[in-house]
């Protein structure tokens, strides 16, 4: 049985992380652990220098029952969290006890540096709260050698393995709350608008929001749209509306048909250009996955994440429609408020899997909640599978930019 084990978050912050915590640290102590918290996610790791101690202080503190007494009562991550994946970082923002070659351009690995943090710290087992990208690397770890008992986290419910990661359900309701706000503004002022959420990949998120919420039209990643036939599609909704007004809800990251994209270089390239060099910034500090795709119209659809996908396609209706469109991101306010009742149950549910498996010394696992199965452990190494991905001919109306009627799972469409 492990006597010390760290606890991290790691990747977007999500609705209920705190109750879990809080729940972990508690089941944890009771049965006779010591828990370290490590803030900033794997961030804290690389930023601890094994021969300081003041660096160990800055970045790791022992978890205590009164320490988290009163953490669930907030949003975000009471450690933190970043992005950051210590296998592939700038050596520019490495710290300075880092033995790099700070002038060149690769990417450094630091995997070495964080199992000699991990062994310094003395933690036996590394508990972590993380989404697809950040629990692939945990993968990683535990191939070579670090006990990891993971968690999944993420708004976009796409983690591999298992159907329900926590925040989704809080981030559904959110979106839909903002949706009809959002309404409330368009219908007042007789206008289109253009609401947009998360998905550079997946548009689970964006479709169950946008159906749940009777937006009129909604555009995924994984389906090229067609820009005249989209605004067509939408006046006749806002004709057809007693209120007249029509919503479109879309991820980040859609693309325009590549037969249609020739006549949308000019902006497209506008905006890339404005957005790339932020883009290659977040990049070298560990954002999440691949940058967004961006491409002059070819034999492939043209992405928009890097043009700034919703603000593009505002503009490309209000050009096409002749009127103004209202545009909203939704962003990271589906990420922070108070978790709904099924993330609170799914962080307490999934915090007392976690004491399961350190009391019984079992590590390497993921746990996940599987439908017909409850909350279960699974080997973490299936995160590393291809999984998460939306249904799109069953779900999906291409033509018509619509959820297709039928019965929807939420946690796994």
């Amino acid at each position: 049985m492990a006597h010390r084990v760290g606890l991290l978050t790691a990747g977007g912050d999500a609705a209920g992380l705190n109750v879990c915590l809080k729940a972990i640290v508690n089941g944890a102590v009771d049965r006779g652990f010591e828990v370290v918290g490590i803030r900033k996610g794997w961030e804290g790791l690389l930023r601890i220098d094994p021969r300081s101690p003041s660096s160990q202080a800055e970045h790791a503190m022992v978890l205590t029952k009164p320490r988290v007494r009163d953490i669930d009562r907030t949003a975000g991550s009471f450690l933190h969290s970043s992005r950051v994946n210590p296998s592939s970082v700038s050596p520019h923002w490495l710290p300075a006890f880092a033995q790099v070659d700070r002038s060149s351009a690769r990417m450094v690995d630091m995997t070495d540096h964080i199992k000699r943090v991990i062994e310094q710290l003395h933690l036996e087992v590394v508990v972590l709260l993380g989404d697809s990208y950040s629990l692939e690397y945990a993968a990683r770890l535990d191939r070579e050698g670090v006990p990891i008992i993971a968690i999944p986290k993420s708004v976009h419910n796409d983690v591999s393995g298992s159907d329900y990661c926590l925040g989704f359900s809080t981030a559904l309701a959110s979106g839909v709350r903002f949706v009809h706000e959002v309404r409330a503004m368009a219908g007042s002022r007789e206008e289109v608008a253009v609401v947009e959420t998360f998905g550079r990949t997946n548009g689970l998120t964006t479709m169950l929001i946008s159906t749940l919420a009777s937006a009129d039209r909604l555009l995924i990643p994984e389906v090229p749209f067609d820009p005249e036939r989209l605004a067509a599609l939408l006046l006749d909704d806002k004709r057809l509306n007693p209120n007249n007004y029509a919503i479109l809800g879309m991820s980040e990251a859609v693309s325009i048909d590549p037969a249609k994209a020739s006549k949308y270089n000019p902006e497209l390239a506008r905006r890339a250009g404005a957005r790339r060099p932020a883009l290659a910034s977040a990049q070298g500090d560990g954002a999440d996955g691949p940058e967004d795709a961006f491409m002059i119209a070819g034999e492939r659809a043209v992405g928009l994440g890097a043009a700034g996908g919703g603000a593009v396609v505002t503009e490309i209706l209000e050009n096409l429609l002749g009127e103004r469109v209202l545009f909203q991101p939704l962003s990271y306010l589906l990420r922070v408020g108070q978790p709904d009742g099924q993330d609170l149950l799914g962080a307490m549910n999934f915090a007392y899997r976690a004491v399961e498996l350190l009391t019984g010394g079992k590590t390497g696992r993921l746990i996940a909640y599987r439908r017909g199965e409850n909350y279960v452990d699974v080997p973490l190494e299936v995160v590393t599978q291809p999984g998460g991905t939306l249904d799109v001919a069953e779900y999906y109306d291409a033509a018509r930019y619509v959820a297709k009627p039928g019965v929807m799972w939420a946690a796994r469409v």
